[in-house]
């Protein structure tokens, strides 16, 4: 085809889809899942609102009703509690001080069906082998469609794969991050108690007494909360407890947490998630691009997957699209987009590292008049097209200060290795 294969029908390969199909681009979508399926990551960012308006979907969301996030809340182990709300920081080209809870199965589905009428042709069930190349220019894929092998060809094939990282794996480009080696147990849950008042549909986090750990509480329906309990793998080792116990335990060290799920009632297995960073070394080649999480997964304590799945999709979309004027698909071509997500991703990852060795002294910056805002405007994922970022300075300064001094009254509440 004289157009796009975008392998894999998630938020990402779903919005490059609606873009390049509101570019008169020709695309295909192949996904190997059948819609719906089961996917953790329920909670949005502010800043995915911007992309939901450019590509005509946030009338779905409103439509569906998935319920308003307005803000974000944390619970330290003393049983004290600090919120923000994103209404604090008006964001440009955004008309709502809120954001979106979503059961992934019915959004992802949702995106699929609006890129299909956009003009995106979707087949799903079908499952994608390997990306095609002559000499090191990719030019089709190889699928596989009940026990029949074909293949398909195009000037630029797109890796929408998620975790999966087809071409990462392919070519050996996959490397996992040294820093972080988290580990999640989650399930869903009736009878939660949210919190009081206009924070009840905030995502709360709650700080856990163990190496990087905490735990989500995510609004899915007015009856339905995500809870998961995320600690350094090495803590589950440590324990020697099945996730069960696992999880429970954990839950039991915050007394807030303790009061939330007094009355819970779980309707769902409990599952786990691991292996939670990682980045391609080369993001986009002669001939294709990779987006989302098949270009590079960091830590999603901040809710920030889908926003960067739905941002590398319109970046890449705007480099794809000038590649088909110049009809030009060199990786040359493709490099600003990689150029600006790698830089954006990497606050993300800068501000989720400093996180991680403050814990419950990251408090600190959200009650700070001088860096509330700062923070804020991460938390909604304004993190590309900027230089500095003085608060991720400023939070390095305060570490350092902590570990200079032996005898700080806040140095055992620092976490993890030294911050270089």
């Amino acid at each position: 085809m004289d157009g796009v294969i975008i392998v894999g029908g998630g938020p990402a390969g779903s919005a490059m889809g609606s873009y390049l199909s509101m570019a008169g681009i020709p695309n295909i979508i192949l996904e190997s899942a059948n819609h719906p399926r089961p996917h953790v990551g329920e909670s949005m960012v502010t800043s995915s609102t911007r992309v939901f308006k450019e590509i005509g979907f946030l009338e779905t969301m409103e439509r569906e009703g998935f319920i308003h996030k307005f803000g974000a809340s944390w619970h330290a182990p003393n049983g004290k509690e600090f919120a923000i709300e994103f209404a604090e920081f008006p964001q440009q080209g955004i008309d709502q001080d809120y954001t979106y809870h979503v059961d992934r199965s019915k959004f992802d589905l949702l995106m699929l069906k609006h890129a299909e009428k956009l003009g995106s042709k979707v087949y799903q069930g079908v499952h994608v082998k390997n990306i095609l190349f002559e000499g090191d220019q990719a030019v089709g894929v190889r699928v596989k469609i009940a026990d029949v092998e074909t293949e398909m060809f195009a000037p630029v094939i797109v890796d929408a794969t998620g975790r999966g990282t087809l071409i990462g794996n392919q070519l050996k480009t996959k490397k996992k991050d040294t820093y972080f080696n988290q580990y999640a147990v989650h399930a869903w849950f009736e009878n939660v108690q949210r919190g009081n008042g206009h924070t009840a549909d905030f995502i709360h986090i709650y700080f856990l007494e163990v190496e990087r750990g905490w735990v989500w509480q995510i609004p899915i329906t007015d009856e339905i909360t995500s809870m998961g309990v995320v600690a350094d793998k090495n803590v589950l080792r440590g324990d020697h407890a099945d996730i069960e116990s696992f999880f429970y335990k954990h839950l039991s060290t915050n007394p807030d947490l303790v009061s939330a799920m007094a009355d819970a009632r779980r309707i769902n297995e409990f599952k786990t998630e691991g292996d939670y960073s990682y980045s391609l070394e080369k993001f986009v080649g002669n001939g294709f691009l990779c987006i989302g999480d098949a270009a590079r997964f960091v830590d999603p304590i901040f809710s920030s997957g889908v926003s960067v799945a739905l941002y590398s999709a319109k970046y890449a979309s705007m480099e794809i699209k000038r590649a088909f004027e110049l009809k030009d698909f060199s990786a040359e071509i493709f490099q600003p987009y990689e150029d600006k997500v790698r830089s954006g991703v990497s606050v993300w990852y800068e501000f989720i590292r400093l996180y991680y060795k403050l814990l419950p002294l990251f408090t600190h910056f959200i009650q700070s008049k001088k860096h509330r805002l700062e923070v804020l405007r991460l938390l909604q994922g304004e993190v590309y097209e900027r230089g500095e970022v003085p608060v991720l300075d400023a939070m390095r300064q305060y570490i350092k200060a902590v570990e200079a001094s032996d005898s700080h009254i806040l140095k055992d509440r620092l976490t993890g290795v030294p911050i270089d």
